[in-house]
């Protein structure tokens, strides 16, 4: 299915704001917050492909914890 730009952005936006709660703060990490963790790989890879299709880089917001 062909999208037009403008419903990418849409979604791009759409997406960011549904997953707001989990797209900010600190990353998570599979062992000590499994449900977290899962939310933003699966928000954060949808946002990557989108912006990849508009020839765009995707930044993510999320805060690496060095351990």
């Amino acid at each position: 299915m062909v999208r037009t730009e403008q419903e990418i952005m849409d979604a791009i936006k759409q997406i960011t704001k549904d997953n707001e709660h989990v797209l900010t703060g600190e990353l998570s990490n599979i062992q000590i917050n499994a449900p977290r963790a899962l939310m933003q790989l699966s928000a954060e890879s949808k946002l990557v492909v989108l912006n990849w299709v508009l020839g765009k880089k995707f930044k993510s917001r999320l805060i690496r914890r060095e351990d």
